[in-house]
This record gives structure tokens, sequence and C-alpha cells, in this order.
């Protein structure tokens, strides 16, 4: 017999643990608290909802953050409440993590509190989350600092606290029982943190309370808020009994425990009871036990304990399949929501008040929720309702809000598949009178276009071509709306060309003629046309996947589509839909439109239709097409630009003069110097000197030898001499080279050496060389002039590779971009629709042109460019097939366009280019608190330092660190470390004891940044000491509730700063078992955990927990056996640690539990 849903009353209650170590968990509040009230409203699966934080005594006084708060009840039924839903998500963001001083917390006191707020006509859902124990008698701190005897006092010191059942929870067994059968009843879900959860001696007493109470546990295996989120509303929906739909059950980041037997479980009397060993740690009776003046070590008894609670637990990963198994559910079945929006009005109101919410606030949890899924895609069936269409507007506009590509990609896709056209499709084929339904275009489902050895491949969904069409999900199909990218165009292209035509009812198929169009839908052409709303493409895709439908736009881009690829049977559907929206393409208004890929298609398609046009005899003018004129022109210069752009670093071949470089050649003319009366080329004539040659007015000899012998060398009138060519760009002047042998740099002529202004030169017809000849000897050089190397047959036109960009640097850009009045403030930066949309179409198109003609000579590096036209000829043919060079990544090989990969190191003589990935991967090796690589300040391929822009620019501030020069000199030698305080490179080992490559360093801090940190938090204390000492004299002679909570306010800065200086004196680090803030203060890394209720072994080096016969071969392997000073290690714990002399009493370091 079912239970009366109107008699099942439930309120949901979360009590969480507000300790320091649950700021993650109360994150995680801000995230699913909105979404529980939602889902409470729309299942109206709980009358009241509130939230209970509880701490530990050490905050009992605390007026900030007191040992319990309470939000209050928040009912959405009831309308005469001052205690609204904006007051409960207020205290959900106010809560704060303060306190928790010693291990366990105050969790009896939270459940007698919320005992007490409970009600008995309702059960109470209790989410409990947390990662520590309860203050149980096995799992105290009885020493100086623990909170155990204090909560014990505070439950039983009056009878009526807690509404006279505070008593009741100072034992575990028996609070868990006045939840489970008291007249007040809750069942309690336990949320506990990964490494708390996985430890039986811990969690288990979670475990047995949520067994006790109906309920169950789980630890989660993500510390992440919005993880936590997650997992809450999932675990509140499953035990609503709200399936999530097959294709949903994906993991969540959670682990569900449970019993392997119950045997006895409900005899347990107290938490001291030795039957409860096997569901909890209830028995050990070695606890506070003194011989000789020592604690009795209860090691091995906490390690049976452990072993017989591991025995009777079992665990499982947990999705959807396991949270409907084993997780407890509502009595009553979840309501189809659904029908209920159908049915009733009231209802249905609520609904879109909240999805107009959830929208507004966390668009994204309508995705991962069945409950918004399934109102969601009630709403937009809901066709006749007037806020649907503002919802699915609120919708797309808020996913164009989300920050993460991928999520934005994931919400877009959801969107579009959340809703289908197919009862609209269908009404509107329906509509279609009889005598217009042929012709028509449909899918026929009897043809197979794969190959037999295509189908015997795997199915791969990335790989398209071997695909069917009906494979392609809704959001593929809907991609051609937002981009026209080659592989959208490809797949859109492969539907279309799988559509059969019937032109009349003779050609349709006899077994298409006998389906409905239901079955097999048939899209009639004469569905493009105004009167119909040019349905025609809008409808088309729906032949593949039913029930999708394009908008206006995206259709129009997909009869272009039609029209580019040249179907003929759509010709006349795409011609009379795109001329009706010719005039509405110009619209900067609409991003989508203004990319090469777009404008592309769009100008193919109007050149297909002016052939066609033309093919058909119909005479055309510019007039007529597809596109208007001016759009026509606008388009295209736009392409064209945007192609320039790609291109400019495209290689091009350029045809320039030859270089000599101490080529041998004839001497050419000879002039006899007057002074010496050696034959000279007249190229080292000097001018206005009386005939005397170079060598001869030279005055920078080193001596009266040098001189003889450089103007004794090379004496010849006809013979082969030494041409070079001067190296400054704007002169290039070719001559003879005397005594090639003294010539160690690159070659310059004496009147660019001296800067004597311009040197006279004539330039060779054939090559356009150009020779120096002093005037005074012009007389007797030939006309034409040609040049030696010419007459002697030489190749001196040679090809060089350039590119746009190189030739614009020298030349400037009037050759490739007219640019009036600056129109472009900075050409080729930014994308079109940035272009068009700062300075207009009408001024682009009145002041911009791409290529435009140009009679000025272009030269690179300083020679005359020979073959300016095959040179612009070269690069229109890259712009006219609009595609760009790729060159391969010298360091990953992946191939990238030109402009995409970037000089190595910037220094002169390494060619080679690479991507940012690996620029980024190279020189960003190295960051602030880790080991230097010195290899990762070098180019890796000429192995030199790069450019100081370049490392500047990839390096994370390493060309910025203090003593690099000094690390680098000492590498052989030293292993540096960037020190992440001072931002200097300090010495970290020597490389003969690293033993190979070095364990990874987070956060080094050289000695230097630590005595200095560590003395102003030694001045930090003395001053809290001072303050709080202070505060403590006024305060006794001012009894006065203010002064009180000064002094307390004085005494935690003091622990504050106090714990601050500990730390700084001894490295702090978590036990992986527990958590706890742990310090070494010597030995070697193998610690062993003294915490009673954990005990692991773990490596101090990287922070993991082993066993103890295995951690001695981690050390040994991992970290080469260093810092083994003894056999163990010692730590010191943030709370109530020894001062170094205490250890001196002892012979060796095993007695953990005995210095607590």
């Amino acid at each position: 017999m079912e239970t009366d849903p109107s008699t099942e009353v439930y309120d949901l209650l979360l009590l969480v643990d507000a300790t320091s170590s649950m700021s993650n968990y109360l994150d995680s509040l801000r995230i699913s608290f909105p979404k529980i009230i939602s889902i409470s409203k729309l299942t109206n699966s709980f009358s009241r909802i509130g939230l209970l934080a509880y701490r530990d005594y050490s905050e009992l006084r605390d007026q900030e953050y007191p040992l319990l708060e309470w939000s209050g009840w928040y009912s959405h039924d009831d309308e005469n409440s001052n205690f609204t839903v904006s007051r409960l998500l207020a205290k959900a963001r106010n809560l704060k993590p303060s306190g928790g001083a010693d291990f366990p917390e105050a969790t009896k006191t939270g459940l007698a509190r919320a005992h007490a707020l409970m009600r008995e006509e309702a059960t109470t859902i209790v989410l409990l989350y947390t990662d520590a124990p309860p203050h149980c008698w096995t799992v105290a701190e009885c020493g100086h600092g623990s909170h155990y005897p204090r909560e014990q006092r505070y439950l039983k010191r009056e009878p009526d606290i807690f509404g006279g059942f505070g008593s009741h929870f100072a034992d575990w067994v028996e609070g868990c029982k006045q939840l489970s059968s008291g007249t007040r009843k809750a069942q309690v879900f336990c949320i506990l943190e990964e490494n708390f959860g996985q430890n039986a001696l811990m969690s288990g007493f979670y475990l047995y309370l949520s067994t006790i109470t109906r309920g169950a546990s789980i630890y989660l295996t993500d510390a992440a808020p919005q993880s936590i989120a997650h997992v809450t509303v999932d675990v509140l929906l499953a035990w609503m009994g709200v399936e999530k739909p097959e294709s949903a059950n994906a993991k969540l980041p959670a682990t569900y425990m449970r019993y392997k037997l119950g045997t006895d479980i409900k005899k347990i009397k107290d938490e001291r009871d030795p039957i409860a060993g096997a569901f909890f740690w209830s028995h050990d009776p070695t606890i506070n036990v003194v011989r000789d003046d020592r604690r009795v070590d209860n090691s091995q008894w906490r390690k049976n304990a452990q072993k017989q609670l591991e025995e009777n637990l079992t665990t499982k990963p947990i999705d959807s399949e396991v949270l409907k198994k084993f997780l407890p559910k509502k009595k009553t079945k979840a309501m189809d929501f659904a029908q209920q929006y159908l049915l009733d009005p009231t209802y249905k109101e609520i609904v879109i008040e909240e999805l107009t919410i959830i929208i507004e606030t966390d668009v994204t949890s309508i995705a991962l929720n069945p409950v918004f899924g399934s109102l969601w895609r009630a709403v937009c069936n809901d066709r006749d309702h007037p806020a649907r269409g503002y919802l699915i507007a609120a919708f797309s506009a808020s996913i164009d809000e989300i920050g993460p590509v991928e999520e934005k990609t994931r919400m877009r896709g959801w969107l579009e598949e959340s809703y289908d056209y197919a009862a609209d499709i269908l009404d509107a084929l329906e509509a279609v009178p009889e005598d217009q339904r042929l012709p028509c275009v449909f899918l026929d489902p009897t043809i197979e276009f794969r190959s037999v050895s295509e189908k015997a491949e795997k199915f791969d969904e990335e790989n398209e071509d071997h695909r069917q069409i009906t494979a392609f999900r809704r959001d593929e199909l809907l991609d051609i709306g937002r981009s026209c990218d080659g592989h959208i165009l490809r797949r859109l292209g492969k539907v279309l060309t799988r559509l059969t035509y019937a032109e009349s009812l003779d050609t349709l198929p006899a077994h298409i003629a006998a389906s409905t169009i239901a079955d097999v839908p048939r899209i009639p052409l004469s569905l493009a046309s105004q009167e119909q709303g040019w349905k025609f493409f809008k409808i088309l895709l729906h032949t593949v996947l039913p029930g999708t439908m394009l908008s206006t736009r995206p259709a129009m881009v997909l009869a272009a589509l039609a029209m580019r690829i040249g179907i003929k049977p759509l010709f006349e559907p795409a011609s009379s839909a795109l001329m009706f929206w010719r005039d509405k393409w110009n619209n900067t208004g609409v991003p989508e439109n203004w990319n090469v890929g777009c404008l592309g298609l769009l100008l193919d398609a109007d050149d297909e239709y002016q052939k066609e046009m033309s093919n058909r005899g119909t005479t055309t003018d510019d007039s007529v097409g597809i596109l208007l004129p001016t759009d026509r022109e606008l388009f295209s210069q736009l392409v064209a630009y945007k192609l320039v752009e790609a291109n400019l670093s495209t290689t091009l071949v350029a045809d320039v003069s030859w270089t000599p470089e101490k080529t041998q050649l004839p001497v050419g003319h000879v002039v006899t110097c007057t002074r010496c009366k050696h034959p000279r080329s007249v190229t080292v004539m000097a001018e206005k000197s009386g005939g005397q040659c170079g060598l001869c007015i030279a005055r920078d000899w080193k001596d009266a030898a040098h001189k003889k012998r450089a103007l004794e060398t090379n004496i010849t009138e006809d013979g082969n001499l030494s041409w070079v060519e001067c190296s400054v760009p704007t002169c290039r002047a070719q001559y003879v080279c005397y005594n090639p042998e003294d010539l160690n740099v690159r070659a310059k002529c004496h009147y660019c050496r001296r800067n004597q202004g311009v040197a006279p030169t004539l330039e060779c017809e054939r090559c356009l060389s150009r020779v120096i000849w002093p005037r005074e000897w012009r007389a007797a050089a030939a006309t034409p002039f040609h040049c030696v190397a010419c007459l002697d047959g030489r190749k001196t036109v040679v090809e060089a590779d350039t590119t746009a960009q190189q030739i614009c640097q020298e030349n400037g850009l009037e050759w490739l971009l007219r640019n009036e009045k600056e129109t472009l403030k900075q050409p080729f930066q930014g994308s079109i629709f940035r272009t068009i949309s700062t300075i207009g179409p009408k001024a682009f198109l009145a002041n911009v042109r791409v290529l435009p003609t140009y009679e000025g000579s272009l030269t690179l590096r300083g020679k005359p460019i020979q073959n300016k036209a095959a040179l612009r000829s070269d690069l229109e043919s890259w712009i006219y097939r609009r595609s760009a060079e790729k060159t391969p990544c010298s360091l990953c090989f992946s191939e990238f366009p030109n402009a995409r990969l970037l000089p190595a190191c910037r220094r002169r003589g390494c060619h080679q280019r690479i991507c940012q990935n690996c620029l980024h991967g190279w020189y960003g090796q190295n960051h602030a608190g880790s080991i230097i690589n010195p290899a990762a300040l070098f180019c890796p391929f000429c192995r030199r330092p790069p450019a100081t822009r370049t490392l500047a620019a990839y390096g994370k501030g390493i060309h910025a660190v203090g003593g690099l020069m000094a690390a680098l000199n000492e590498k052989g030698q030293w292993i540096h470390a960037w020190c992440g305080s001072c931002s200097k490179a300090c010495r970290l080992m020597e490389r003969e004891c690293a033993r190979g490559a070095p364990e990874p360093v987070e956060r080094f801090t050289c000695d230097d940044c630590k005595t200095h940190a560590l003395e102003q938090a030694r001045i930090a204390e003395e001053e809290a000491r001072r303050a709080a000492e202070r505060a403590a004299r006024i305060a006794a002679r001012h009894d006065a509730a203010e002064q009180r909570q000064r002094r307390l306010e004085a005494e935690r800065e003091l622990s504050i700063a106090a714990r601050a200086r500990a730390e700084l004196e001894y490295p702090v680090k978590k036990c992986p078992g527990c958590g706890v803030r742990s310090q070494k203060i010597y030995g070697c890394d193998h610690v062993r955990c003294p915490i009673k209720t954990c005990g692991v072994h773990w490596c101090w080096g990287c922070g993991k927990a082993f066993t103890q016969r295995v951690i001695f071969e981690h050390m040994s392997d991992e970290h080469g056996g260093y810092n083994a000073e003894g056999a163990w290690g010692n730590v010191r714990y943030g709370f109530g640690a020894l001062e170094d002399d205490e250890y001196d009493n002892y012979d060796d370091h095993d007695h953990y539990d005995e210095d607590y």
C-alpha cells in the first residue's frame, strides 16, 4: 500500500562543520543552495529548509564565529513568514570557516541542536558535511587543549539544554538512536572529505549514524566547491527517485560506503561497547593507561580495530546506477513534472518563475539536473505559452556570458538539442496543398553511400568522412549558423548531395510514395517562397535529423552552400531565397557574417549564380545577382584584405642582382695611378685626388711594411681579382678588393666607411648591379653599361626568398594596400568584424584597396626587385585560392601558417621558427620557487642565449632573476633554485650529490629570506604578546563585556602570530591520512603520524602515504635515501608541540603516542 503524499512531510536541514578546514564545503553551499531551493519548490519535496553550522568548543564564547550558527527555517509555502529565501541564501554566503583547534569537532553538539530544531510531525533529511570525527571516547585527545571533556560537561550540565535532549547526545550511540527512533526522526546523509572517509577508524562513526537513521555515507574524491555542490544535488534527486537519462550516467566525484554485515548493530548500548567494533572504533583498553610514567603504546590495538572495521566495509564509485540501486529513497515516487506542468496552471507559473531565476543565476545547472531539464523541455514544447520565446532568448543570452569556451559550446549544443520542432515541421508539411507537394527532396533510407570497407571500420565520431549523415548530432547540423569553417561546410555539403530529388509523382519511388511524411519527410520546393516564409531551407535538415529547424539567417547560408556546390534541383529555391535576403548581408549587427568563411561562401555562390544565368543565355549585369554590387565589391575587398594579412609571411621569390663575395672576376677597366704607377681597377680610384688610387691615399696602415705589402699585391691589367659588394643596404656598390685576406668583416666601400656621401656608380643594364665608377673616368665607360660579371657570362640575376612583410618593411605598404586618409589606423590587425565595425563599410570601400596599381619600384635589401609583376601575381594566387603557406614547427613539427611561427631566439644566424606553444614550453620551464633549468635559458637549436625580448615574453620573469649569470657560471658544479621571495638564483645542492635528476621543488625560499621572514614573525609575535598582556590587564581592572572581547581578540591574534612563527621555524605539511598540520624537526623523511585515529606511515619528501614495509623502498628508489640520519623521523604538530629539549629524554623516536 502506497503512502499518501499529503501525509508525508519532510524538512531539509544542512548540517555543516564550519571549522577552518571546511572552506571548500562552505563555498559549495553558495552554489548548491539556490538549486536546492528551486528543486524544493518544483518538486514540493520539503516543507522547510534550514542551515545549521557547528564548530568546536574553542569558539564557545566567540561572538563573531560562535560554536553554533542557525539560519532559521525557510518555507516557500508560508506566505506569512518574514524569513525569506534571500535571508537563507545570505546566511550561506556569509558563513565563514574558523576554529577547530583539536582534530575532532563538536558534531555531537551540532546533532543535539539539530534535534532541538526538528519537529515530530515531519521527517528531517539531514545532509551532514564534515572532515573530522566527533568527540568520542576513543578519538578524544584527553591532554591539554582537548575539547572532549568540555563537550561532555556542556551537554550534561543542564537538564533542559537543547529541549531536554542534550544529555542523550553526550554518547554517540544514544544520540544516533534518538534521531532514528525518537519522537523527532531524522534521516542522515553524511558527505565526508576523501582522506577522512577512507580511514575506517574515523569515518565509521558517520557510517553508523547514517545506517541507523536509514541514510547513506559517501566520501568525495574531488574537494572543489563545484563538485561538492554537484554531489549534493544528485544525492537529493536520487533520494526523491528522480532518474537521469541513461546517456547522462556519468560518474560522480564520490564513493558510496556501506557495511557488509549489519549483525548486532542494534545491540550496541553505548560508544564504548565492544560489540560496536565491527561498525566504529569503540573499544580500546589501552587508552590513557600509564605504566612507568608513560602511556602504553596502543598502536597495535588501533591497527587491529582498523582491520576489523575494514573487513566489514565495502565501497563503490558513485554513478547514477549506484545511487538508484543503493541510496535510500523517499517513500513516494517523484511526480511526472512535465505532466503536472501541462495539467496544473498554478504549477506552470511556478516553473516559469523558477526557470527564469535558474537561467539568470546558473544556466549550466539545467543541463545537469533532470528536474530542470524535463521542465525546460516541457516549456519548449508549450508553443502557446507567452514566456516561451523570452526564456529561449534569455537562455541563449546567458550562454553567451559563460566564460570557458568548452562549457559555452556544450551548453549551446544542449540548448539546441533540448527542443525539437518535429511537430511544427509536420504541421507545415501537412498544410501544403496536394498539388504543391511536388517537386520535393527527401532522404531515401534504402540508399547506402558507404562502401563495404567503410562499413567494416570501427565507428569513430571524429572521422566525419566515414560517418553516415543520419549519425550527425543536432548541434553539428546547426553549426552553420555560427561558422562557415571548411569542416562545417563539408559536413552540410555531404548532407545536401545525398538528398534525392523527385520532379513528379512518376519519378517518386514507390516505397517513398507509400510512406507517410512523418516516416520519410518530403520537403516540397514550393516552401521556398515568401508566402511560405522561406521554410524550405529552414526545415531541410529535418530530413536528416527529425525536429531540426534553422532560423532565417542560417537557412540562407545553407541556401548559399547549395548554390555554391551546384546542386541543380536546388538552384531555383536557393536563388529565390538569396535574392530575398541580398540586402541583409551587409549588417554589422550580425558578427557571424563578417569572416572569410561566410563572405567567401557568398562570393562563390554569387559567381555560381552569374555562371548559371550566363549558361541559360540570360544576360546579366553587375546589378543582378544574389549580392548587391556594392556588397560584392566590399566583400571581395574584405576577403582579399584578410588573405593578404594571412599571407604576409608566405614565401615569395624575388629576382635581384647577385652579390659578389670575394668572387674572382676580370679586373675590368684599369687606370694607372699617378702616385704608385700601378694599373688599378677604376672601382678603387679616388675622386678629386689627382689620379691617385684608394690604396695610395689611405692613412690607416699599421706600419710601413703593411702599406708596402698592400700596394704591391695583385698587380695586374687583365687578370682576375676579388670582387665584393658594399654591405650598406642603401649603397650595394660593387668594387675590386686588392687585399681580400685582410677583409675579415662585412665589406663596406670607401664612401660609406668615410661617410663621404653616395658612392659614384654606374648601373648595369642587364642585372641592375651598381659598380663604382668615379666621374673623372666616365668617358671610358661603354654605353649601354654592362658589368664585368655579365660580360664574363656569370649568372648575375638570382632568386631570393622573401615575404610581403619584409618587402613592406623596406618599401612601405603603398604597393600592397591603399589606405587613404589613414582609414585603417593599424592595418592588418584584428578580425574582419572588428575592422568593419570600427570604420564602417562605406569608409572601407571608399578608401581601402588591396594590391592597388603601383608604378614605383620595389627593393629587397637595397637591390631592385626585377620581377615585380610575377611576385605580385604569386601573392594574388594565394589570395585567389584563399589559402596561406604552412610550415612545420621546428620543435614539434606540427604545421602552422607562417604568420603563427616565430623565431626561436631572434639571434642572427639562427633561422629556426617555432610555434607559440613550443616557445612557452621551452623558455617557460622555469618559474618562481622551482629549480632553475639552465638549458631552458638558451636556444634549443643554436644553444646561444635568446634575444632579451624573447626570454622576457616567454620566460615567466627568469630574465630578471638576480644572480642568474653567476648561477650559469656555476651550472657545472651546483644546482640552483629560484627564490620565490627575493627573486634570486640561489644554490640548492651540488650536482655530484644529486644522484640524477633532483626531486621537484615548489615554493623554494632561500636561507636569507627564511631568516628575514622568521625575524619578522618573531617581532609580530612579540607585539601580539604585549598587546594580549595589555588587554588582559585592562580586562582585569574593568570586567566589562567589551574589554573581555578585546582580550579574546588579542589572544586570538597572539595564537595566529605564534603559529605563523612556528611554521617558519619548522616547515609545515599535512599528514596524508588525517590532514593534521605537521612540522618535521629532524631525522629522515620517514614519518609516522602520532594521532591515535590515524597512524599512517608517510614520506616527508613527497607527502605520500605508504605501508611500513614499502616506505623504505620508496625512499631509496625515489629519493636516493637522502636525509637518512636515523631509522625514524619525528614531527612537530601545531597543537601542543613539545619543545626541542623535551626529546632529549628518549633513546629513540618510536614512542609517538607517549609524547602527546
